[in-house]
């Protein structure tokens, strides 16, 4: 996690310095390949991580034994008081079929947008602290005076396959998009920041996009939107992570020993 803070912190050096100190002036390059242009243009584009999106309900279930029902756009993921008090029908529009991922025939969920849904994952006095994504780096770059248009968010629903995020979202038609639109929008390509799993999904979008478009188009159409990537806890080589937890656990940090940790 720390090295994820500083990632971020790094980044958002890059961002400010890039968008803020270079305002107006013109970048000088041999290369014909890089951007030449106002860099204060550049935009920059979020792909959150795994379980780093809101997921809403789009369905009216009624719980029984508790008030606590979903009803349409009812936050679901993260909402922890309806996980400890409506587990059943939390799960319930949560689940997805393991086979096709297909929703659960009661509820489903779908992801938010924008960037309130990568900020907190359960707003409130005490649960916004404990489940913060990216509010605190947004902040940040408030102060650094970054426009608003010129961060993106494009959340995604984390549960789905790649090949299932296109067949039911649309989400890398969408994202193509989004980089077409805040192109025209701010004059200049973006700079990519991928995080966790957000990064494969990016890999995922560059080999769909070589299939959606002329071979020849492909380079040129990357030269001219996408500026910089930034992979951020990629999980490029692997998730070793997940063997050690397997195996002794992972205490996150607190004072205990991890082979007690189940």
């Amino acid at each position: 996690m720390a090295a994820d803070l500083k990632s971020v912190t790094a980044f958002c050096t890059v961002l400010a310095v890039v968008m803020l100190l270079s305002r107006g002036g013109a970048a000088v390059e041999e290369d014909e390949t890089e951007f030449h242009g106002d860099y204060s243009k550049l935009s920059g584009i979020i792909i959150p991580g795994f379980a780093s999106t809101q997921l809403r309900a789009w369905s009216m279930l009624d719980c029984p034994y508790t008030p606590l029902d979903f009803n349409p756009l009812d936050l679901v993921w993260l909402d922890t008081t309806k996980l400890l008090s409506a587990v059943n029908c939390w799960f319930k529009c949560m689940v997805l079929d393991p086979y096709n991922q297909t929703d659960h025939p009661e509820c489903k969920s779908r992801p938010d947008s924008g960037l309130s849904a990568i900020t907190e994952l359960d707003p409130g006095y005490i649960t916004g602290p404990l489940s913060t994504v990216w509010k605190e780096w947004l902040k940040w770059c408030v102060e650094f005076g970054i426009e608003a248009n010129a961060i993106v968010a494009v959340p995604y629903d984390w549960r789905l396959s790649p090949t299932k995020l296109e067949e039911r979202d649309l989400y890398f038609h969408k994202l193509k998009l989004t980089f077409e639109t805040v192109l025209k929008l701010r004059g200049g390509p973006s700079i990519v920041f991928a995080h966790s799993m957000g990064n494969n999904v990016f890999r995922y979008f560059l080999e769909w996009l070589r299939l959606e478009i002329a071979p020849k188009h492909y380079l040129e159409w990357l030269d001219q939107h996408i500026h910089a990537y930034f992979a951020v806890g990629a999980p490029l080589l692997g998730s070793v992570e997940a063997i050690k937890s397997t195996l002794s656990g992972v205490t996150f940090g607190l004072p205990i020993s991890e082979v007690t940790v189940v």
